[in-house]
């Protein structure tokens, strides 16, 4: 399979150096990517490393980014971004790796950690509030994940309030499939109280729940999930919508084999291998989503594409992206869509 999250920071520093890196870069972007069926691409900004998830709020376009290493004992270097003017500016407080971003009733909500050994990390979801356009006032970690926990991914908050988060399968130590034993709530997608109290399990089974949307007034998520990398030939990735108690199997059931799956929660679309859904995103009737290195993992560029929110026929919006693409946010008529070289495109379908 193409590199997942546990890669995706090394990941970004090499796609630098084969798509449009630093060479490139430096006499001039790399074209636009081409939207289909009438859809407007413009670039918004650059100079970020993995841009792993978008939030609008307060007039501004917030990035999370994982950052880029050249080895695995080196830090990331991500965090929180403001998007303005074409360039990317790192709010402070940030930490050093950020997988989701969601703005509610006037404050970022931020998941994402900061390394402190070689194989130990803090893993929060914070609260910042009193943003001015530059810097925010408060900081405040409403919950931190218990010892041992892998990793955070994205976030979405549902229409009764509460705050979702999905778990990692092994940001430091690379678990793709162990059992659900390795660490604390792995393969599980949390809710909590918007202030991080009342911590539950909504969902299991999940091997690795990345981003969330939401349709308008639902707390039933849509979520995507990256299937199994090692030890399975040709493991399918899925588009999940997610409703409290759903147990979708994983690791017993990564559907290579549907026998081994009829007992528990079926996907609401399955991929080809190496799809690679990313990041997702809620427009009118319609869901968003990017792939990793587009259909068959082929790339080397990512491709965006939408499907009807009650399931369907899958259609192009972007394709000739020169590297892969992760995050993916919403707001008004607009996309915006994060590459592996660094760039933010906003898109109008």
């Amino acid at each position: 399979m193409v590199p997942r999250l546990p890669k995706l920071a090394a990941a970004a520093a090499g796609v630098l150096a084969v798509a449009g890196g630093a060479t490139a870069l430096a006499a001039g972007p790399p074209k636009l990517p081409t939207g289909r069926g009438g859809a407007k691409v413009q670039l918004l900004a650059s100079g970020l490393k993995t841009p792993t998830s978008l939030a609008y709020g307060d007039g501004s376009v917030f990035e999370g980014d994982g950052g880029a290493r050249t080895h695995k004992a080196q830090p990331p270097n991500g965090g929180v971004f403001v998007l303005e003017g074409g360039a990317a500016k790192r709010i402070a407080g940030s930490p050093q790796f950020v997988a989701g971003l969601a703005w509610h009733k006037g404050a970022l909500y931020v998941s994402g950690g900061s390394v402190t050994g070689p194989k130990s990390a803090t893993w929060t979801v914070s609260k910042w509030s009193g943003w001015n356009g530059t810097k925010f006032a408060h900081h405040k970690a409403i919950w931190t994940a218990p010892n041992g926990l892998q990793g955070l991914n994205g976030l979405g908050f549902a229409a009764n309030g509460r705050l979702f988060v999905g778990v990692d399968t092994g940001l430091l130590d690379g678990n793709d499939h162990g059992p659900v034993t390795t660490s604390p709530d792995l393969y599980e997608v949390l809710s909590m109280k918007s202030n991080g109290s009342d911590v539950t399990t909504f969902a299991s089974g999940i091997r690795q729940p990345w981003q969330f949307a939401f349709p308008k007034g639902s707390s039933s998520p849509f979520v995507s999930d990256l299937g199994q990398d090692a030890g399975a030939k040709n493991p399918p990735d899925f588009l999940l919508r997610l409703h409290k108690g759903d147990n979708y199997g994983f690791p017993a059931c990564n559907w290579t084999a549907a026998a081994a799956c009829h007992s528990f929660a079926k996907p609401f679309h399955l991929f080809p291998p190496h799809t690679d859904i990313m990041g997702v995103a809620i427009m009118g009737g319609r869901i968003y989503m990017t792939s990793f290195a587009g259909p068959g993992g082929k790339g080397p560029g990512g491709e965006v594409f939408s499907m009807p929110l009650a399931g369907g026929k899958l259609t192009a919006v972007v394709t000739g992206f020169v590297a892969p693409t992760v995050g993916l946010g919403s707001h008004g008529r607009s996309l915006y869509v994060g590459e592996l070289t660094g760039q933010v495109f906003k898109v109008t379908p």
